[in-house]
């Protein structure tokens, strides 16, 4: 086939045809995916903007406490559920106590005797028929029982476990009849009305940070943020991560925080209105940025601004661009200066006083060596 002349012309005739029309074909379908690029823009904004600096750290009960018996005896009755919320006072186990009961109405008896007995021999001493030291021995005899008297008092008290301050008690841990040791755990509870957060904050903060500033907080949770303050500082820089601690505390009367929460958190040292443009419309030249403005005529300009404070997909505009004007933030790598584009969705109508750049960002944008 391939030694046949006829194939050979053919392939020839073939070759010479393609080069022939492919220039204009290319030409036709050139025009017909070319035209201005497609863009999108955004107005510059005036809007609150934070400076703050970014933390993690893990909530805390403002009081927390694991309830133990303070010796090992049994546990006679339980008086609360699980995640019962409780006030301080309230009564949570009760443990045996019929020894120290017993022991409490042994002391009284002894010491009604020996008021009995002290009070015959004051008696006595009056007609001079004791002497002085009789008496300052039964005295201390008395005192002695009556001290034995508060130590038993006390360990009956132990025997009634009550909550020491209002808060949320966590899983029972035991039940009635259950032999429990000062190394068990009885429950917990929580005080979590107010949540505390400490964080560590690089030592260049110190001079920053006051007490009594504002503290934003987010959960993966939650779609709103917590509103806290700084409570108090740490007096001490970390030797090895130069960092030092910081304590927040949060209200939480709806208990929606709870300890051990892994909080992300921003500590706020001054708000201000700015003019805040998307992060994408940020053109870096050198040590420069820019933005691509779209003109009345639906061109673009690039302009030359002084950029502040950065937070995750805006920027703070320090100077170059005035609330209203629009930039473009979609589309940035397909433009120059100077060139026509076509505005996608809602925001096709140009900067309405927009018609050129100034004079004085034409002359900055030729400095910067750009057309």
């Amino acid at each position: 086939m391939f030694r046949n002349p006829l194939f050979w012309i053919v392939l020839l005739l073939s070759g010479m045809l393609a080069f022939v029309f492919w220039p204009q074909e290319a030409q036709q379908g050139g025009r017909g995916f070319g035209g201005a690029p497609l863009v999108e823009v955004k107005a510059v904004e005036r809007q609150t903007f934070n400076d703050e600096v970014a933390a993690l750290g893990n909530a805390q009960a403002n009081e927390s406490i694991e309830l133990k018996a303070e010796q090992t005896v049994r546990v006679t009755d339980v008086h609360f559920d699980d995640g019962e919320k409780v006030e301080q006072g309230t009564l949570l186990v009760t443990l045996r106590h019929d020894q120290e009961k017993a022991l409490i109405a042994e002391l009284d008896a002894t010491l009604k005797e020996q008021r009995r007995q002290l009070t015959r021999l004051r008696n006595l001493e009056k007609q001079s028929a004791t002497a002085a030291s009789a008496i300052e021995q039964q005295q201390s005899l008395l005192d002695a029982t009556e001290a034995k008297r508060k130590v038993a008092i006390a360990n009956y008290q132990e025997k009634f476990i009550k909550a020491p301050f209002s808060g949320l008690l966590g899983l029972r841990e035991i039940s009635p009849g259950q032999l429990v040791t000062t190394n068990t755990t009885i429950t917990t509870l929580d005080d979590i009305s107010k949540i505390k957060v400490e964080f560590q904050l690089p030592e260049k903060y110190l001079n920053k940070v006051k007490v009594g500033q504002r503290v934003n907080a987010k959960h993966i949770a939650f779609n709103t943020p917590f509103i806290g303050q700084v409570d108090s500082i740490g007096s001490r820089i970390d030797q090895t991560s130069r960092a030092f601690t910081v304590r927040a505390l949060f209200d939480n009367a709806q208990g929606a925080l709870r300890p051990g929460m892994l909080l992300q958190l921003a500590l706020v040292f001054e708000s201000n209105k700015a003019l805040v443009i998307p992060e994408s419309a940020i053109v870096p030249i050198n040590n420069d940025h820019f933005v691509y403005v779209l003109n009345a005529d639906d061109t673009v300009s690039r302009v030359k601004v002084e950029i502040g404070k950065r937070k995750p997909g805006i920027a703070e505009v320090l100077s170059g661009l005035e609330a209203g004007t629009k930039v473009v933030h979609k589309g940035v790598l397909k433009i120059r200066d100077g060139a026509q584009v076509k505005v996608a969705g809602d925001n096709k109508k140009a900067n309405p006083t927009t018609k050129k750049p100034a004079a004085n960002i034409q002359k900055n944008n030729k400095d910067n060596g750009e057309g």
